[in-house]
């Protein structure tokens, strides 16, 4: 049980002692025990990795326990994950959302702790969930450098336990919580590396604006740095998998889902969203070939699906298909919209496609695909764009409204 391991740490860690034997029942709980059960929990996820450590050589005086989402990191290191760590005078242990340190030390030198504060901050302020402590955790003993000091300044959530008061089911039931959370953030990821969401919250702040650039003023750049995207050298192993549309009305996130782009980065970022955009075509396009062979009464159709935004991008659509309207085979016009975000977030509509839409009507589809480079999923609206999606007036920015 987890709350029979947790407290035979708290009981027995403190020892003359001082190296780490892995031939002990100390080691044995922290390395084995602790981390199975944890595992034991969520068994099918095995995006997660769990482990312990009691420090190299020397026993450390900060015990720790982590899960890791290996898409984010592999190592305590650097990246977000979650981790228990034990105080020093093993009077009790927190259950903490927390960061790597290295990746702060290695970049902002003697500002590294004000940055993780910032990135803590960050988070803190848009976690809906005053269930976690956001106060500093005290691991009893740190002193600014050391390692203890680094795991308090870099936490940003934590539920502290005292020995002898907590219960089997609170371990669990509070995991899976923090768990939720941490998943939450990384769906929000549009990039696996968090070392770049730590640049991006530090970095783009309202007294930065000159890092800016506005996409008019890049125009010329991006059309002569992208060039024509001919053949499929994509893998096709991988097919879309139709799902309802997730509401959701939050943008807490919205600076770690849609960031603002560096004047270095707006020709690569356009080049890419170009490939990506093009790559969520091709999946459609299979899609709809596979949809209509399926049918009977659209199989012979399935060879006349066109790809008409390869031709121009001025039609307002980029695909057209064939549906069933009653018993009537008629022309669809299909709008895919793509990105490698793991959930849906805003995306960009010109004038041209809500006019197309309202011509159109029942004719014309959006095709919102995301998640495209990993488990690519899509959802489907027929009709005007207006009817589906809340509109930004000025940017057009759509997010689907239910």
């Amino acid at each position: 049980m987890l709350k029979d391991s947790f407290q035979f740490i708290l009981d027995n860690y403190i020892t003359e002692d001082t190296r780490v034997s892995n031939a002990s029942h100390l080691y044995d709980e922290l390395i084995h025990e602790i981390p199975m059960a944890i595992r034991s929990i969520f068994p099918f996820r095995k995006d997660l990795t769990v482990k312990g450590s009691m420090g190299q050589g020397n026993k450390t005086d900060y015990p720790w326990v982590s899960v890791l989402n290996r898409n984010i990191t592999t190592s305590t290191k650097f990246g977000l994950y979650i981790v228990y760590l034990f105080k020093k005078d093993m009077s009790g242990f927190y259950l903490t959302l927390s960061q790597g340190i290295t990746y702060f030390t290695d970049t902002f030198g003697r500002k590294k702790y004000e940055a993780a504060r910032k990135v803590v901050k960050y988070f803190q302020d848009r976690t809906d969930d005053n269930y976690f402590s956001k106060e500093l955790i005290k691991l009893v003993g740190t002193r600014k450098g050391t390692l203890g000091y680094g795991y308090e300044q870099a936490t940003i959530l934590s539920k502290y336990y005292e020995s002898n008061s907590f219960t089997e089911e609170e371990l669990i039931d509070d995991y899976k919580r923090m768990l939720a959370i941490y998943d939450e953030i990384y769906q929000n990821m549009d990039t696996d590396s968090y070392n770049e969401i730590i640049d991006r919250i530090i970095t783009f702040t309202k007294t930065q604006k000159e890092h800016l650039v506005l996409a008019e003023d890049a125009i010329e750049d991006i059309r002569e740095a992208l060039t024509p995207i001919d053949g499929q050298p994509y893998d096709f192993s991988k097919q879309l998998k139709q799902v309802q549309p997730y509401v959701d009305k939050s943008t807490k996130y919205k600076e770690i889902t849609n960031p603002l782009i560096k004047k270095t980065d707006y020709i690569k970022k356009a080049k890419s969203d170009a490939e990506i955009g093009y790559l969520g075509e091709l999946l459609v396009l299979e899609h709809e070939k596979q949809r209509l062979s399926n049918n009977a009464l659209l199989s012979e159709y399935a060879d006349k699906i066109e790809h008409v935004s390869v031709i121009s991008d001025g039609y307002g659509y980029d695909v057209v298909s064939y549906d069933l309207f009653g018993l009537e085979v008629k022309k669809i016009f299909i709008e895919v919209k793509t990105t490698k975000n793991k959930v849906d977030i805003e995306f960009p509509v010109s004038k041209g496609e809500v006019d197309i839409s309202k011509q159109l009507k029942k004719h014309y589809f959006v095709y919102r695909v995301y998640d495209v480079l990993k488990e690519p999923k899509f959802y489907r609206v027929a009709g005007s764009i207006e009817d589906h999606f809340n509109l930004d007036p000025i940017t057009y920015l759509a997010k689907y409204k239910g």
